[in-house]
This record gives C-alpha cells, structure tokens and sequence, in this order.
C-alpha cells in the first residue's frame, strides 16, 4: 500500500468509527468535519514545502480519533488515560492491522502523543493546524454539547473564552495568524453576545 493510501485509509477508519459511534449524531459530524478540516489546515500550513506530509495528515485525520470510544467499547484498556494518549494507542493498533511500515506507525504516533504539547517542530504544525481547526467551527458545537450535558450556561462562556484565547496563543506562524485572527475576533464576539442573553 501506497502512503496516500494510508491517508484514505485513515480518514474512511475515522469517519467509520465516528458515524458508528455512540454519540449524539451532531458532536459525531462536528467531531468529523474538525478532523478533516485538520488536515486542510495542515496542508494549507505546509504548502509550498518538499517535507513528506503522510505522518502528518494520518495523525490530523486520528488525533481525536478515542472521543469515537468514550465509552470504552473496543477499546476498555485505554479509559484513564490522557486524550493525545488513548488517540496515539488506536491509531496504532489500527496502521498495524493495515500493515503501514514501522517508521511511519512511530512517526504518526509520537505525533499525536505530542500535539498537545508540542515540543518539535513537526508536533507544533499539527497543534497549529489543529488549533484553526477549532477556532473556525467547534466552538458552537463544544458550547452546544457541554448546554446539553447540564452545564452551568455562565460557566460555559467564561470557560469558552479561556479556551478561545489559549488556542488562538498557541498559533504562531504568520499563515496561521492570518487564518485565526478572524475566527478569534468572530467567536469572543459571539461568546459576548451570548453572556449579554443570559
């Protein structure tokens, strides 16, 4: 198999596994489009360089791949463990099944394993890319879901906007900033107006 194969792979894994799921069919197609417009802004971000971005785009596609499993239903080994963590084991075991070369299975998991912290260069791009993400359409539906589980309405504002102004800090290329300068403004509007209807 061809690396851009295991690329598809990966995405048709990611969408199965989300559209199978045991969440509410809304947080399952918003978990979808995040994973998948993480890997556009990935490539928008690497646009215009020679590096190999196979590891990258499987690991944008699975970062988040466990919120699939948060029942533990396939996967019971892994509750207790971090996010970035449960992600980095199922997509293993799942490049493993497809027989993906070691060097790209290590590659991507050590990826996701480090994108929240973000420690190399390449870990940095995923975070980045991963961050725009969100900036540009999960906020409604991360608000919407914690509405849904019971949470405190005031609570969830405040807690949307430390959010919102930890992932547009953590951007730092110029691209990036470009990108998720309107989204940031967008959102800090929006989480205002909500706070003004309470």
């Amino acid at each position: 198999m061809k690396d851009n194969e295991f690329v598809e792979k990966s995405e048709e894994f990611m969408i199965d596994c989300f559209e199978s799921s045991n969440l509410p069919k809304v947080i399952a197609e918003g978990m979808i489009r995040h994973l998948l417009q993480t890997r556009e802004y990935l490539l928008e971000l690497t646009e215009g360089t020679s590096r190999d971005t196979t590891p990258l785009e499987i690991a944008a596609l699975l970062h988040g791949i466990e919120r699939a499993f948060r029942k533990g239903e396939g996967y019971r080994n892994l509750i207790g463990k971090k996010h970035e963590d449960r992600s980095a084991a199922i997509a293993k075991d799942f490049l493993e099944k497809k027989k993906a070369p070691k060097s790209l299975i290590k590659k991507t998991v050590s990826l996701i394993e480090k994108h929240e912290t973000a420690p190399t260069k390449e870990s940095k791009l995923l975070r980045e890319a991963d961050n725009l993400s969100f900036l540009e359409n999960t906020l409604p539906i991360w608000f919407e879901a914690r509405l849904w589980m019971g949470e405190n309405k005031e609570e969830i504002i405040e807690s949307c906007k430390k959010i919102v102004n930890s992932k547009y800090r953590q951007i730092k290329s110029k691209k990036g900033r470009e990108i998720g300068t309107r989204f940031y403004r967008k959102w800090m509007h929006w989480l205002e107006q909500k706070k003004e209807n309470l």
